[in-house]
């Protein structure tokens, strides 16, 4: 990126009033959420590519597989 490039996006980025620039000194905060939140419902699960690839080769529906497998595995109390 040139200096002029670098210049005209912080002039830009400076006139947006949704964006105030950091000043120096000033602390970023996270954001407060539950540790479980999931905004649509979904969640990420670390699964070995390996066996995701099991999964893929066996048919487009390879989300769907798992998630009928890990629900018929999920212990009956944790359903409540």
């Amino acid at each position: 990126m040139t200096q002029q490039e670098d210049a005209a996006i912080t002039a830009e980025a400076l006139e947006d009033p949704d964006n105030p620039p950091i000043e120096d000194g000033d602390r970023l905060v996270p954001l407060e959420r539950p540790f479980d939140f999931v905004p649509d419902g979904r969640a990420s699960v670390r699964i070995d590519r390996d066996v995701i690839e099991r999964f893929r080769r066996a048919g487009d529906d390879w989300e769907e597989r798992i998630n009928t497998i890990l629900r018929k595995a999920a212990p009956a109390d944790a359903a409540e």
